[in-house]
């Protein structure tokens, strides 16, 4: 998943990095490069599947334009 529809689907960094379990910092967010590292992917499939299809992949139709 990019950083970017990542961002956007959360509904912008600060709200990204509180969505992780400890509550991460928005400039640990902003460190990361285009793509989110792959332990995240995992956490957010967990803890948001609503924005990924069985497959694994994401729901384009999730992301706000």
């Amino acid at each position: 998943m990019d950083k970017e529809t990542a961002i956007k689907l959360a509904g912008g960094v600060s709200e990204l990095a509180k969505l992780f379990d400890p509550p991460l910092t928005p400039s640990a967010v902003s460190q990361w490069g285009d793509k989110l590292p792959e332990l995240r992917v995992f956490q957010l499939r967990r803890i948001r599947p609503r924005w990924f299809n069985r497959d694994g992949s994401v729901r384009m139709d999730r992301v706000p334009a």
